[in-house]
């Protein structure tokens, strides 16, 4: 039996799971119990809001906008057809599902296209309104489709917006009702485009069909995320089991790993819906990282029971002494993984954060599973020794291969730790270059229906989204009522347009200036010199309301002007998809409107994600740097040497510098990933320092 000794509060821990093991035992399961009903609190959201703060500046004009427009998001359908959109098939196509996205797709509001575009024209001293394609129902002749056609290219707004300039190929916009509580359904939105195409388009004639938009992007996080989720956890279990068995040779030496895993997954998760926390793409890695933490500790505890197992002690006694002897080291690496993971608590993006929380609580639990639940079974389960530990003759000995390793580092330390510094150095410096830049379609792997949709629309339409400008008559903070109508406003508006419109990389800005410049045209007989603002506020006052008392139901201008007339909005389509291009314009359009002498808010559900990957860097270098303290300060502590607490950094930190130049090398710039990375490398190099820490000492 084992001797009497003064006890420690190792000893009475190791006490109370040994000797007490139905009580620990019955108490894991209870907390179980407790923890696991919250999974029946499942959400899940992957909309751009989710981000941030609802203090956040970038989410208040968000939803200024949305309170003065209403939703930005779209679902965008792009129709392709090689013999041209300007046939009768096709056009009755467009008109068809035009139709049909506003019936049959959960929470579209309204749509936008060629077939239901609201065309002006006069006719003798009659002003016209209507749908450019004509009433479903009525037939479309090809001799008016190849008028339609002429008129379509020559058309101010039409051409690179509702549809291609080769007329091969139309967009129709389906706009999505406002959230300002949550977010739209994007999983049944796709999911009833898909069928409606599927069921009803695809495979007619020679037309192809792209899914596209936010609502398609957000929802292809949602079914990625969940897919790598259904393929690399199985995966990943399927590799640990195998591995186990060739160490352990023995089922229920493997299985206790596996419970402990699903247990730790169970109760994190569990624990994450009863605290009101929403399943999101960055939450999808967490069981990844769960079954990192748990599988380290429990491997640790089984290893060396069957160690002691090996040099002849009975079951009980070698899982007391193993689960004495693993009690500091693992939960030493708990604590340092946790640091790691609280760190991101730092940062102002909410998924991050709450990962970041999860994932310490999960290192928590996985610590007292195993040493509350897996070590009392130990005390209970009589396991056959596997042969591969059959040879173990001192638990705590080197094998011939680490005497050979030890024996060559003490050889050739001078010229290691040269070569070390060397490259630790140039890493530094390297890591140092890197930028922050994220293109959301780049998530996407190539052939992926969403990025060959994407490519196909920056090909050929030069891009279907971009930011949204709120331009205000008067002053943000004090809009004039009626300002909008003023026409020196509208002239500056659209001397900022055209500007806008001349770069290069856009592609389209829809907003009412068209709109106006076309009523007046229409109204002086359609002379193209007549294309321009009228020259009276009341002028202005009048067409607006001529146009709007044309429009149908559901069609009219609230989506681009307010109600007061005291600012409009205009939505810009370019070809800029990175980071970088997105922040540096938008900045530009900014600087622009102020020269102009307006007063502009620019913002948009792209752009807020875009915004986010500026919280990136500062997530990277607090997370990071409050981890290296808090950690250093455990080193010290715990060792009660400063010199080795400073010293045991050098092995956390030298990975992350050599894992920044290898991302600078192969050309990948910082993104919420890697910063996530970053955390994750930081607690797996402490664990193994801990582990080497413990031995030396």
């Amino acid at each position: 039996m084992l001797q009497e000794r003064k006890k420690t509060l190792v000893d009475k821990i190791t006490d109370l799971a040994c000797f007490h093991p139905w009580k620990c035992i019955t108490s894991v399961l209870l907390l179980l119990c407790i923890l696991a009903p919250g999974l029946a609190n499942f959400k899940e959201a992957y909309d751009v809001r989710i981000w941030f703060r609802e203090t956040d500046p970038n989410i208040k004009i968000l939803d200024q906008f949305e309170r003065k427009f209403g939703n930005d998001e779209n679902l965008v359908i792009v129709l392709h057809s090689p013999s041209g959109v300007f046939d009768p098939s096709t056009a009755e196509t467009i008109r068809s599902l035009t139709e049909d996205l506003l019936a049959s797709v959960h929470q579209v509001i309204r749509v936008d296209s060629l077939s239901n575009y609201n065309y002006t024209y006069a006719d003798g001293d009659e002003i016209i309104v209507e749908p450019f394609f004509p009433d479903p129902g009525e037939e479309i002749s090809q001799e008016l489709l190849d008028q339609k056609k002429k008129t379509a290219l020559a058309h101010k707004v039409m051409p690179g917006y509702l549809v291609s300039k080769d007329t091969k190929s139309a967009m129709l916009f389906a706009r999505l009702v406002p959230t300002l509580d949550g977010s739209p359904n994007y999983r049944k939105i796709v999911a009833d485009a898909r069928k409606l195409l599927k069921d009803k388009y695809q495979g007619k004639d020679d037309h192809q069909f792209h899914i596209l938009g936010e609502a398609a992007v957000n929802d292809a996080f949602r079914e990625i995320g969940n897919r790598d989720v259904e393929i690399i956890v199985p995966i990943l279990f399927l590799l640990i089991i195998l591995y186990m068995l060739f160490v352990f040779r023995s089922v229920k030496a493997t299985l206790l790993p596996l419970v402990i895993i699903g247990m730790s997954i169970v109760m994190t998760l569990g624990l994450c819906f009863m605290m009101g926390m929403v399943y999101n793409s960055i939450l999808t890695i967490l069981p990844t990282i769960l079954i990192a933490i748990s599988i380290a500790d429990s491997v640790h505890v089984i290893v060396t029971y069957f160690q002691f197992r090996a040099l002849g002690i009975d079951s009980f006694d070698a899982a007391y002494k193993a689960t004495h002897k693993n009690i500091i080291p693992t939960f030493l690496t708990s604590i340092s993984t946790m640091i790691g993971f609280f760190s991101l608590t730092m940062t102002e993006l909410v998924p991050i954060r709450q990962l970041g929380i999860l994932a310490g609580i999960g290192c928590a639990l996985a610590w007292i599973i195993t040493i509350f639940f897996l070590c009392p079974l130990l005390t209970k389960i009589n396991f056959k020794v596997p042969k591969t530990f059959t040879h173990t003759k001192d638990v705590d000995g080197a094998s011939p291969l680490a005497h050979l390793l030890v024996q060559k580092l003490k050889r050739y330390i001078t010229p290691i730790l040269v070569i070390f510094v060397l490259a630790t150095g140039i890493s530094t410096y390297l890591g140092s270059l890197s930028k922050v830049n994220s293109n959301p379609y780049e998530y996407f792997l190539e052939g992926m229906s969403l990025r060959v949709g994407n490519d196909f629309v920056r090909d050929n339409f030069g891009g279907n989204a971009g930011p949204e400008i709120i331009i205000y008559a008067g002053s943000k903070t004090n809009p004039i009522e009626d300002g909008i109508k003023n026409p020196e406003f509208l002239r500056k508006v659209e001397n900022y347009k055209n500007w806008i419109d001349s770069q290069s990389y856009v592609n389209k800005t829809v907003d009412i200036i068209d709109i106006i410049k076309d009523m007046n045209k229409s109204l002086y007989g359609g002379k193209e010199e007549q294309y321009k603002i009228p020259s009276t506020q009341k002028g202005v006052a009048e067409q607006l309301f001529l146009y709007s008392m044309s429009l149908p139901q559901g069609m009219d201008l609230n989506n681009r002007m307010t109600l007061k007339y005291d600012a409009m909005r205009m939505s810009v389509l370019w070809s800029i998809f990175d980071t970088r291009g997105w922040l540096h314009h938008a900045d530009l359009f900014e600087k622009k409107a102020a020269e102009l002498g307006l007063h502009v808010e620019i913002t948009g559900k792209f752009l807020l994600f875009q915004r986010m990957m500026g919280y990136v860097v500062e997530t990277f270098v607090k997370s990071v740097s409050m981890a290296v303290i808090l950690i250093a300060l455990l080193m010290m502590l715990v060792f009660r040497s400063v010199k080795i607490g400073l010293l045991s950094m050098l092995p956390n930190l030298i990975p992350l510098a050599f894992g920044g130049a290898f991302m600078k090398i192969m050309g990948i710039d910082l993104n919420i990933g890697s910063a996530l990375v970053s955390s994750v490398c930081l607690g797996i190099a402490v664990d193994d320092t801990i582990h080497f820490l413990s031995a030396y000492y």
